[in-house]
């Protein structure tokens, strides 16, 4: 585009300001596309939304916009986040992408908006996105819990301050984190900065087991600089694609190195109460054997968007005469070298368990595929999500960019544009079809990363990336069943709903894991999980559901989702965490609001 990219962004912002200034929903709402996107978190309201249209937006800021105070409006000229050019090709128009920063009534705010010219040339912003960003007084330190970076001080003992503030945080935790893996991590990380007490609890042994106890094969799907942890890189010379026992080992040092208070080999006991007259719960730990009591105000559950594995209910299991596992149980194909492998599901852990299957000299192996499946090759999603998390860009900033686009925006836009991805991957999709493997882009065309969202990852739904099982599937090596479901056991085989019969040494089922909220339903009871939401999935609006903001339960909260969001998310938890802390926000389990002006 010709026009100045700073001008134009000028020109939308006095707009937007001189709306905000009168205390104009409408004209403010005048500032934005017919078909534009508001996503706010944090900053009208003490939730995180996401409004498509003109009209749902002008909706919500006529009962919003007064409340939220907003005022300080400054156009952000930091590096990276200065106005500039971009291109909609899918719109097939070029805007202009801008960064601002502001106070709202509930403390520092930033905002990131997409300008577009409407039908008569006007610039007006086709994504907005509003970010509560800190508390005043209580803004995201750089080093904690020490308060301070200098080091080197005579008579100063650093170790025995930080030995100090550990055994604090484990006799007073102000929030109990479940879980040890990467959402957990960065949530502890994120807490300890806004100065929250947190303890997380890992029931494994060591933090990481979780990845150790896979198969041997796995890799992340991701590429590095995705999946990187909270204020942390990876080494330059890290693979693109994590393994899983650098992913552990990973894990198991971040959690040292941002100093996070970790007890292993530690469980939840169950039914740990809610004490509304003190807003707090009354919990029991069971630890290395022996029990220890906390009463931490929250509890954030982060033991894996899908928690235990599932396995469905065969009839006549118990008369197979052979082995029965879940993927999560499969230790490699070495053992099975001459045997028959049956795998269910055709997912991201049936194509790799396959694979190693053949490799390792299965005498025969046979996918079930219950219905189509996405499949993308690993380079076609290596190159969306390098220009989405380019390296030479800082990921925080990445990460609010990306943030920026509502998820109801991205699908729509992955369904329009779902040719070109057809078209990139025609090759791995002729191979696949090849050999009886059924592929799809979604029953809409949203394409794997939306229907990841909406569908809980279950990999009995997706086969993500192509790792070079294609082709042992197009050459027959891996046999695939498509469009059937087993149906029974016999002694010997695995009888299918078309009637058909497969002889089996071994059936492996990739079925994927049961949610998060039914795996923590014999912990706290039913009557305390039916009170909470749906967790995860994708509401109407396109956030997560139950997911970093209220459960429905007070003192209870989720945090799921991949790195990105976690990473991301982390710091709305946060927020609310210390808002609630602070006296600043009343929690009831469902609906918080501000009690004043912070």
């Amino acid at each position: 585009m010709d026009a100045d990219p700073r001008l134009i962004a000028n020109e939308w912002l006095s707009t937007f300001t001189a709306a905000i200034g009168s205390n104009d929903y409408d004209a403010l709402a005048q500032t934005i596309l017919v078909d534009g996107w508001l996503r706010d978190i944090l900053v009208f309201t003490w939730d995180i939304r996401s409004l498509e249209g003109r009209d749902r937006i002008a909706s919500y800021l006529s009962i919003t916009l007064s409340s939220a105070a907003v005022s300080a409006i400054k156009l952000d000229d930091s590096p990276f986040l200065a106005p500039r050019s971009f291109e909609l090709p899918l719109k097939q128009a070029s805007g202009v992408e801008a960064a601002f920063t502001f106070e709202c009534a509930h403390g520092r705010a930033r905002g990131n908006v997409r300008i577009l010219p409407d039908v008569d040339g006007n610039y007006k912003a086709f994504t907005l996105m509003t970010e509560l960003f800190d508390l005043p007084g209580h803004e995201e330190q750089g080093t904690l819990p020490l308060r301070d970076d200098l080091t080197g001080i005579p008579g100063r003992d650093m170790q025995q301050e930080f030995a100090d503030w550990v055994k604090k945080v484990e006799s007073n935790p102000y929030a109990l984190i479940v879980g040890g893996g990467q959402t957990a991590l960065q949530l502890a990380a994120r807490f300890k900065q806004m100065d929250i007490p947190a303890l997380v609890i890992e029931r494994n042994h060591r933090i990481g087991d979780s990845w150790r106890k896979r198969y041997p094969s796995l890799t992340l799907h991701t590429i590095r600089r995705h999946h990187s942890l909270l204020y942390q890189s990876y080494p330059s010379n890290w693979p693109q694609f994590t393994p899983r026992d650098k992913m552990a080992d990973w894990l198991e040092q971040y959690a040292a190195i941002q100093d996070l208070v970790v007890w292993t080999d530690t469980e939840l006991k169950e039914r740990p109460v809610y004490r509304p007259e003190t807003k707090d719960w009354d919990v029991s730990l069971i630890r290395e054997g022996f029990e220890v009591k906390l009463n931490p105000a929250h509890i954030v559950l982060a033991t894996g968007t899908l928690g235990e594995p599932y396995i469905p209910d065969i009839p006549d299991v118990h008369c197979f005469q052979g082995h029965v596992m879940h993927s999560q149980e499969f230790g490699g194909g070495a053992p099975y070298a001459g045997k028959k492998a049956v795998v269910i599901g055709a997912g991201n852990s049936s194509i790799d368990i396959c694979q190693d299957l053949v490799l390792r000299g299965a005498g025969s192996v046979t996918m079930i595929q219950r219905s189509s499946t996405c499949v993308l090759t690993r380079e076609y999603v290596a190159q969306l999500l390098r220009s989405s998390f380019p390296e030479d860009v800082p990921l925080s900033i990445a990460d609010f960019k990306w943030a920026s686009f509502p998820v109801g925006l991205l699908r729509k836009l992955m369904i329009a544009d779902q040719q070109s991805a057809w078209d990139a991957n025609k090759e791995l999709h002729d191979k696949l079809r090849k050999g009886g493997f059924k592929v799809s882009m979604g029953p809409d065309g949203q394409g794997v990363y939306i229907l990841t969202m909406e569908r809980a990852g279950g990999a009995s739904y997706f086969l993500r990336l192509d790792k070079g099982g294609a082709d042992l599937i197009a050459d027959g090596r891996i046999k695939v069943r498509s469009g059937v479901s087993p149906q029974r056991f016999t002694e010997s085989s695995l009888v299918l709903s078309d009637g058909s019969e497969l002889a089996a040494d071994v059936v492996i089922f990739a079925t994927g894991f049961k949610h998060m909220r039914e795996a923590n339903r014999e912990t706290f009871g039913s009557e305390v999980i039916d009170q909470t939401d749906e967790v995860y999935g994708l509401d109407e609006e396109g956030e997560i559901k139950g997911s970093y903001r209220p459960s429905g339960y007070p003192g209870l909260w989720f945090a799921t989702g991949d790195f990105f969001v976690s990473r991301f998310m982390s710091k709305a938890l946060a927020l609310q965490l210390k808002a609630i802390q602070l006296g600043l926000l009343e929690h009831d389990g469902r609906r918080p609001s501000a009690k004043s002006k912070v």
